[in-house]
């Protein structure tokens, strides 16, 4: 007797060229739709409020400098400055956006492990989805697009590196491409790219394979030649740490950090606050699987933690190890299925598969669903200690929290209805792109994340004689400002934001 067909696994099969990369694409954008969902009309991330849409605004109305646009990196804002002046909203286009890039990670990772690796459909499906929706990776699409839309590039150059058996122009041209559009997406996505090729340059120089060593390199020249000319010649973004324990040296100075050695250790602290849920599952295959891009991947991360670079939060390079830990953590699953133990053959595999859906889905959960203000225990602020502003509490949240969102728009909104338009409105970073939304750019003077008295007083040195300050109210006040100095009054208040005059007579030093 023949056993019946299921028609629903056999459709499936004649389908799977278009389903699993349709999954790969479509589960990591429905995810992050949900938090910008969640938010209503404001959009997700510091960086997008902090910066993508005063940049964009700013470059719009006031003129680009070119040098200077081509050192941000700038191919992310080319696309958004693009909508928004063919008449997009910038807040729904970013709302766009950003599950979109997510979307199109999952897809690339997808197809680096499908095609690049030679992986099945149902393996390679796993780290497009554990990449993208492992609550770290959520935090990297949380607000860095810019990193997010390099790492897509990147893995289309990896996938074009592996690919052995094509040797043709087209294919080099391509790669050629791929690495320009990841040197034009984001910085440090460059310096992981330029690493794993020079890891592939020398693994094929010693196998004596010359000719593509040579061709490899001089695919990849377009794209350094960029990169030094732009980034370190002209921006010089980048210079080494002094990494002594001085209290005055630039790595106290710049990064909070007392010495090298506290550096580290909070950098290992935040490496096992991020992974370790996966380090089980990592560390069985941490050897095992010797794949020279992903390998090359995970030893640069680790090189740079231990050789800060100015302007480089080291957290950065952690945040960056999520995308090859996923294809170990795959590589462990795949082995734990093929061992065989009797009867007890599938039960490790599928314990390893439940523990791993469970940790990242409650993980991941209490991360997009929990507010700031009632955080998930895991992303607790008094847990966190000194990486809530690499993690933060929840993803409901920009420069402030979602529930601060509407009180912000109305405390502007009055500035904007009772006050002189001679007045002037100070803002720390938090606030200024939010205060672009509404008010005119000549009505802001923005201090960033300096002292807003001494903002004041230089303004008020300046002739000004009407100067306003947004922020908390008094006691709720976030970034290590829970209070305003007497120098400034309220005068209106909504929920727990706050517009305060400024008193030239009552100026606390």
């Amino acid at each position: 007797m023949t056993k019946a067909r299921n028609p629903v696994k056999g459709w499936i099969t004649q389908n799977r060229n278009f389903i699993f990369p349709f999954l790969a694409f479509v589960v990591p954008l429905i995810v992050r739709a949900i938090p910008e969902i969640l938010m209503g009309p404001y959009v997700v991330g510091f960086d997008t409020m902090g910066f993508y849409v005063p940049n964009t605004m700013l470059w719009l109305h006031g003129g680009i400098n070119l040098w200077g646009y081509l050192a941000t990196a700038p191919l992310f804002y080319t696309i958004l400055i693009s909508i928004v002046a063919a008449g997009g909203p910038i807040v729904v286009a970013i709302k766009v956006i950003s599950p979109l890039l997510l979307g199109f990670l999952g897809l690339s990772i997808y197809m680096y492990a499908r095609k690049g690796l030679g992986w099945s459909f149902i393996k390679s499906i796993v780290p497009a989805l554990l990449g993208t929706v492992y609550f770290v990776a959520l935090r990297v699409s949380w607000d860095m697009l810019r990193n997010e839309l390099g790492l897509i590039f990147l893995f289309v150059v990896l996938t074009l590196l592996a690919d052995r058996r094509n040797s043709s122009w087209k294919r080099y041209v391509l790669l050629s491409l791929a690495m320009m559009a990841v040197v034009l997406s984001h910085q440090l996505v460059s310096v992981i790219m330029f690493g794993v090729v020079v890891f592939t340059v020398a693994y094929k120089l010693l196998r004596k394979d010359f000719i593509r060593s040579v061709n490899l390199i001089a695919v990849s020249l377009p794209a350094v030649l960029f990169f030094i000319v732009v980034y370190f010649i002209a921006a010089v973004p980048f210079s080494f740490l002094d990494i002594s324990t001085n209290v005055g040296s630039p790595l106290a100075t710049w990064s909070g950090f007392t010495s090298y050695q506290s550096m580290l250790i909070s950098a290992a602290g935040f490496f096992l606050y991020c992974y370790l849920p996966l380090l089980p599952l990592v560390l069985i295959s941490l050897k095992r699987f010797g794949n020279l891009q992903l390998r090359s991947w995970f030893l640069l991360s680790l090189i740079l933690l231990l050789f800060p670079i100015v302007f480089v939060s080291p957290f950065r390079w952690v945040l960056m190890l999520t995308y090859p830990l996923a294809f170990y953590v795959t590589e462990t699953l795949s082995r734990l299925k093929s061992i065989k133990w009797k009867r007890f053959k599938f039960t490790v595999h599928r314990i390893a598969i439940l523990y791993l859906v469970l940790s990242t889905a409650i993980l991941s959960f209490g991360f997009m669903f929990m507010t700031s203000e009632k955080p998930f225990l895991y992303f607790n602020p008094e847990h966190l200690n000194n990486y809530i502003y690499q993690i933060p509490s929840s993803m409901l949240q920009n420069t402030i929290s979602i529930s601060d969102c509407q009180d912000t728009v109305n405390a502007l909104q009055w500035f904007n209805d009772n006050v002189n338009s001679t007045a002037l409105l100070l803002t720390h970073t938090v606030f200024y792109g939010w205060a672009l939304l509404t008010l005119n750019k000549d009505q802001i003077r923005n201090y960033g994340f300096d002292d807003p008295v001494k903002a004041a007083m230089t303004t008020a040195q300046e002739g000004h004689t009407q100067i306003y300050l947004i922020w908390w109210i008094n006691g709720q006040g976030w970034y290590g400002q829970p209070t305003v100095s007497s120098s400034f009054h309220e005068v209106y208040q909504s929920g727990k934001i706050a517009v305060y005059s400024y008193n030239m007579t009552n100026v606390v030093t």
